[in-house]
């Protein structure tokens, strides 16, 4: 999304440039122009204030007892600030591939030191083709200055994904409809890989998220799901509990015709 606010800081490595923006309590880290790929509220660094990554938490109510999490692409870290703040038991491995954007994160954007949290400066198809640690959760958030990277949207890169994952893990995918092509073929790539096992919302930004499950749909209890929904939400103050009755909604006969129960 295009933004106005003060330019605070400005560089270039090998990949382009990287832009340091603020507007209010709003800091923004840019990728060679003035799209917001990253965000956090500099009162509150574990705040999410994008709608996509708040869609993105309900991984953590689909995989309650997740333990470990893994993140493809960090931008500024606010989905990494988010885990570690509310979810004490899980440990993170992070793969970034700019080293720059690692350190923008750390300068600008209040990501912490510390000892759950595990950076790899990597390229993602990389991480995955050595032998990654085993995840309940595996988060991809891949894009560039034009762009969702469309390795994204590639079966055998999904294929590692999913073989990355734990027994009954999640992959959590944010990809991009206003490329309709690379969404399609996201789509397709998914539910041949996961079997059908895939369910998503779409967000009136642009984005989608996909849940594709290792083990099947789950068969959820509404209110239970919505009730968890609520008390997360309260404690990341953002939306959750609206945006779990809208994945409800939008995969109702997904979730009531799955056969596992949790």
């Amino acid at each position: 999304m295009p933004h106005n606010g003060e330019l605070l800081y400005h560089c270039r490595d090998e990949w382009g440039g990287l832009s340091v923006y603020q507007e209010s309590n709003r800091r923004m880290l840019c990728f060679g122009n003035q799209i917001e790929q990253s965000c956090i509220d500099i009162h509150q660094p574990a705040r999410l204030c994008h709608p996509y990554t708040q869609v993105m938490m309900l991984g953590f109510l689909l995989a309650p007892n997740a333990t470990h999490c893994t993140l493809l692409g960090l931008g500024a870290g606010a989905l990494v600030q988010a885990v570690l703040t509310h979810y004490a038991l899980c440990r993170i491995d992070a793969v970034e591939l700019r080293p720059r954007v690692v350190e923008l994160a750390r300068e600008w954007f209040a990501l912490p030191e510390e000892r759950r949290l595990r950076l790899h400066h990597k390229d993602a198809w990389e991480y995955l083709s050595h032998h990654p640690l085993p995840t309940d959760l595996l988060l991809t958030d891949l894009y560039v200055s034009d762009g969702m990277n469309e390795l994204q949207a590639q079966q055998q890169f999904l294929a590692a994904c999913r073989s990355a994952l734990k027994p009954g893990g999640i992959l959590v995918a944010n990809y991009w409809l206003k490329s309709p092509l690379t969404s399609h073929a996201l789509n397709e790539a998914l539910q041949n890989v996961f079997d059908q096992q895939v369910v998503t919302l779409s967000i009136p930004d642009g984005n989608c998220i996909a849940f594709a499950f290792d083990a099947g749909i789950p068969r959820l209890h509404g209110k239970r799901f919505i009730q968890a929904a609520e008390v997360s939400g309260k404690l990341m103050d953002i939306p959750l509990q609206r945006h779990a009755r809208a994945l409800l909604h939008e995969n109702r006969l997904a979730f009531r015709c799955s056969r596992r129960t949790d």
